[in-house]
């Protein structure tokens, strides 16, 4: 699933697929849906760090930037970490990227890397790992940070999907499923015309759009 910021700044839903996995071959699917409709001008793409994903968006949409989700990077942190520790990493990891500018985001890593990520090496190794795909978001305007570091507005949207498809249990076929899924974001996404996602006023008149997929 994808969907996509405008010139007129508010959300659009641009694309529902079914995939047997997070492959590449299911994003390229999807992407290339897109693609073939038109889609250009693309100046980010929000998603999670699945190779699959990353794959396909070199494939289709070469020129566009991938900023890794940074709950997503923060979820992979902290699962390596002891659970005694994880409140207090998951404290230090967010505050790395609410930093005011990418080099202090990089001072903060390195602060906690000498400090609690001394006890945490393999963490450290994952934070170290995903750093610069999770901070593409501070080459544009500040007051758009916190709407394109992550997917949560899409995950939103999964999670009444998963809610509803549960309810029906077993599809006979993909087709039915995909109709009841497409049905179901539609339905949900209908009120994103109400107000504006990000005022794309503040960008360069080179950037135009915004993708997130998940």
């Amino acid at each position: 699933m994808a969907y996509g910021v405008g010139l007129d700044g508010h959300r659009q839903l641009l694309a529902v697929t079914i995939g047997a996995e997070e492959s590449e071959d299911s994003w390229s699917e999807l992407l290339a849906q897109l693609t073939d409709r038109g889609l250009t001008g693309v100046q980010l793409v929000v998603a999670d760090a699945h190779a699959g994903i990353a794959a396909a968006v070199r494939r289709h949409l070469p020129e566009a930037p991938l900023q890794r989700c940074v709950v997503h990077l923060q979820r992979n942190v902290l699962v390596k970490a002891p659970h005694r520790l994880r409140a207090r990493l998951a404290r230090e990891v967010w505050n790395v990227f609410q930093a005011p500018s990418r080099a202090e985001a990089r001072q903060r890593l390195k602060a906690l890397k000498n400090g609690l990520g001394r006890q945490l090496p393999e963490a450290m190794e994952c934070l170290e790992a995903g750093f610069e795909a999770a901070t593409r978001f501070y080459e544009f305007p500040r007051q758009h940070w916190h709407r394109i570091r992550c997917t949560n507005g899409i995950e939103r949207l999964h999670g009444e999907i998963k809610r509803r498809t549960r309810a029906i249990g077993a599809f006979p076929d993909r087709a039915s499923a995909l109709r009841l899924v497409t049905a179901v974001a539609i339905q949900v996404t209908a009120i994103w015309t109400d107000r504006r996602y990000l005022d794309m006023s503040l960008l360069k008149p080179k950037e135009v759009a915004v993708v997130k997929a998940a």
